[in-house]
C-alpha cells in the first residue's frame, strides 16, 4: 500500500503504520512523538478508524511541522490543524477519555465549547 509522509507538503514515502518520514519525525517534539505512538492503534491503518485520541495528537503534530515562526504563510498554514485537534481532542473527551492534548499544549488553551 502506497503511504507519503503526512508533514504538509512532503512526498516521501512511509509505511502506513508511520505518521511521518525520518526527517519531519525527528523535528517534533518528544513529546509530541510520545503522544501519537501512545494513541497509536495497532492496525488503524488497516481499518481507517484512528480513535479521536490519536486524531488529536496528530493533527497538533502535523500544525507543529507546518508552523514556521516569523512566515506568516507557515503560520496560517498551521491554523487548521490546530483547529481540527482541538475539535478531535474534545471528541475524545466526550467520549470518556481523558484530554489527549493535555500536557502538549499551553496550559490557558481550552477545548472548545
Amino acid at each position: 500500500m502506497s503511504h507519503l509522509c503526512h508533514a504538509p507538503g512532503c512526498r516521501k514515502r512511509v509505511p502506513p503504520k508511520m505518521l511521518a518520514c525520518r526527517e519531519h519525525w525527528i523535528a517534533l517534539p518528544q513529546k509530541i512523538r510520545d503522544a501519537v505512538w501512545n494513541a497509536y492503534v495497532p492496525g488503524q491503518e488497516t481499518t481507517k478508524r484512528p480513535t479521536f485520541k490519536y486524531m488529536a495528537v496528530q493533527r497538533l503534530a502535523l500544525a507543529h511541522l507546518a508552523f514556521k515562526p516569523d512566515n506568516e504563510v507557515a503560520v496560517l498554514a498551521a491554523i487548521p490543524y490546530l483547529g481540527d485537534a482541538l475539535r478531535y481532542a474534545k471528541m475524545a473527551v466526550e467520549a470518556g477519555e481523558r484530554d489527549p492534548l493535555e500536557g502538549l499544549v499551553p496550559g490557558e488553551w481550552e477545548l472548545p465549547k
